[in-house]
């Protein structure tokens, strides 16, 4: 039989570890218990010597002082006594200082580090909650902090004062908050938003930013992985199981509203089984897939997209609700607005809303009806008792001539697509359900093809008119970018790889690729329509001065969470304006409204736009690209003088049957 080896000092140093992780108190008592067996030492050392330590008990005080004390050490007499002192003083500098300043400073550290980390619970009320760190929390909090009087009226229908903001991120450093403190919008406002450490998806994390008494929580959806099990949408799902389960474990403490990211279509039925309270889903790669669709269709849309889905810029939707215009018909209500344009109304029926826009000014409305105007500012949308002075009784009656069919492109459109990522199967599905029209997409990406294939026929795509081609070509090389011919092109659009998890390397491939085409079509008699999509918000400055569009996904997603988080009924808006059929912005020519070149009021280009069932917004003279020029006007004042003439297009709301 093998014999064992002891070893003592093995176990009494693992003992000595194990209780000194239980924490500062342990440690704490292991020291006291370690003076006292010096201090006992030193007594009984220094006890033969006599006065003034005639007993046990004294020479113990007296070792024990000069452990606490080194200003003892001078007044001892005789050798052995002042060697036993020297010897205590010393042990008492290593083992009571040392030790009391070592294990009092991790502590704090280790409590400050706690405290940094956010992991002590919130207690709030009415608060937003914004649950995960992605590329779109800052844009969402900028959203929130700039949103001045939609915000105010959302801090009023909830009975608080001020903005309390809490994020809920998966690690809480000095950086994190440092990112909200750069941003523009954001600067020192930084400091009111409370920032949480943990997982959306585990309950106990869940407490910690008081989710079940929050009045708003926005859940972003996170980077889109290559993972096939666990994706973002996931993450998501699993999240609102989690509130869920939150609110069944607080004896049925009603739910909180939710507005959450989904980027699959196929999953927004089990986002909304998967939570029982109040809950907006909203797809972003269809949004993003339909915005670049619709910009395809109509180019230089991407210019008013950007303005409506964007705090940065001039004009905003917003949905507001007066007593006094109830029985009210449209044409009256429209005229008693001087710097807002009427789009329409939101109508809440068995608790869902449906979105009435672009209506007939003999149109009433209901009790629950809520006005969706565009404006530059909340005060713009007050409605006026009394009409303002350039309002004439010709306004309430105009004759109309019809409506006016949309141009769609004959033949087959040319479309090039320079690179891959997980939104392109949906626009494919998107650009297969224009019925009257017809695309040939050719999709040039390093990613295997089969593999592209694939994730396009599990999106369920039609057939009929697209038809769709795959190259396996690095388009920043010049020359393999040459020899897919671009110029032959209609339409070419450039998005950020999905196989780079880096935003800015993403976005990196994708301005080299535009640079190296400008250079392709120099001096080119017919060049494509470009439209560029960009991952990272920041690389906005540097195409600046690019001749040509840009649709950044993460701002207008931000900004929908946003602004869906505050006013729930402006989903429905969004999702009536970016989908095929019903209402629309396009672009009218003047001659489609007999207008010839001239300066006219945009009160008179409204009135002409009402003629023919649609409703005037602005005038966009971005097709020839003029450097430093204002190329969009979207409501300008009603009584400025636009310049109409056959190169401006002018922006409608019109609606498509």
């Amino acid at each position: 039989m093998r014999r064992k080896k002891l070893r003592i000092l093995e176990s009494f140093n693992f003992f000595l570890e194990r209780q000194f992780i239980r924490g500062a108190h342990v440690q704490l008592f292991f020291v006291a218990l370690l003076i006292g067996l010096l201090s006992v030492i030193g007594g009984a050392l220094v006890l033969p010597s006599g006065e003034p330590t005639d007993s046990l008990g004294e020479a113990i005080w007296w070792a024990f002082l000069r452990l606490s004390d080194p200003g003892y050490l001078g007044d001892d007499e005789g050798t052995w006594r002042r060697l036993i002192s020297t010897l205590i003083t010393v042990a008492g500098y290593v083992v009571f200082l040392g030790s009391l300043v070592a294990i009092i400073t991790t502590w704090l550290n280790r409590k400050i580090r706690i405290l940094e980390q956010g992991l002590t619970p919130v207690t709030a009320t009415n608060h937003i909650v914004i649950l995960g760190w992605t590329n779109r929390t800052i844009h969402i909090a900028a959203e929130l902090f700039q949103s001045t009087g939609r915000l105010k009226k959302f801090l009023q229908r909830h009975g608080v004062r001020k903005l309390k903001l809490i994020i809920l991120s998966d690690d809480v450093t000095p950086d994190r908050l440092q990112e909200l403190k750069d941003h523009p919008l954001i600067g020192e406002r930084a400091n009111e938003v409370i920032l949480r450490s943990g997982d959306p998806i585990d309950r106990e994390h869940l407490r910690r930013v008081d989710s079940l008494n929050a009045s708003a929580i926005i859940i972003p959806s996170q980077t889109y992985t290559q993972s096939e099990l666990i994706t973002p949408d996931v993450e998501t799902i699993k999240t609102l199981l989690s509130l869920n389960a939150e609110a069944n474990g607080n004896f049925n403490h009603d739910l909180p509203y939710v507005v959450a990211e989904i980027q699959d279509e196929n999953k927004l039925k089990a986002a909304y089984r998967a939570y029982s309270g109040p809950l907006e889903v909203i797809s972003s790669d269809n949004i993003i897939s339909r915005l670049i669709a619709q910009n395809v269709r109509h180019y230089g849309l991407s210019e008013v997209y950007n303005e409506l889905l964007s705090n940065n810029f001039n004009n905003n939707l917003y949905a507001r609700d007066f007593p006094e215009i109830i029985g009210k018909e449209m044409g009256f209500i429209k005229s008693h607005y001087d710097a807002a344009i009427v789009l329409g109304v939101v109508r809440k029926t068995n608790q869902k809303f449906e979105p009435f826009l672009n209506p007939p000014d003999d149109f009433e409305v209901k009790g629950e009806d809520r006005l969706i105007l565009l404006a530059r500012k909340m005060e713009d949308t007050e409605f006026e008792i009394e009409a303002p002075e350039t309002f004439q009784e010709s306004d309430v009656s105009i004759e109309y001539k019809g409506s006016l069919p949309i141009e769609e492109d004959s033949g087959i459109k040319q479309l090039l697509i320079l690179g891959w990522n997980h939104q392109i199967p949906a626009l494919i599905k998107e650009l297969g359900s224009y019925e009257d029209e017809a695309y040939h997409v050719t999709i040039v990406s390093l990613r295997p093809p089969e593999e592209r294939q694939k994730e396009i026929d599990l999106h369920g795509v039609q057939r009929g008119r697209l038809a769709c081609e795959h190259l396996q070509v690095d388009y920043i090389r010049e020359s393999e970018l040459r020899g897919i011919h671009p110029e032959k092109f209609d339409n070419i659009i450039l998005v950020s790889s999905g196989r780079l998890t880096d935003e800015e390397e993403a976005d990196a491939r994708t301005i080299v690729g535009y640079t190296l085409l400008e250079e392709i079509l120099e001096g080119r008699e017919k060049k494509p329509h470009i439209l560029l999509e960009l991952s990272d918000p920041s690389n906005e400055i540097l195409i600046k001065n690019f001749k040509s569009e840009v649709l950044i996904g993460p701002l207008i997603l931000s900004n929908l969470l946003a602004s869906i988080a505050m006013r729930r009924e402006l989903h429905s808006v969004h999702k009536e304006l970016f989908t095929v059929g019903g209402a629309e912005i396009i672009f009218r020519t003047p001659q489609e409204y007999g207008l010839e070149a001239a300066n006219i009021l945009f009160s008179d280009l409204e009135k002409r736009a009402a003629e023919y069932h649609e409703t005037a917004l602005g005038i966009y003279e971005g097709f020839h690209y003029e450097k430093n020029k204002v190329h969009l006007k979207l409501n300008p004042d009603r009584e400025e003088k636009l310049a109409i003439h056959s190169e401006v297009r002018l922006v409608v709301l019109t609606t498509v049957y």
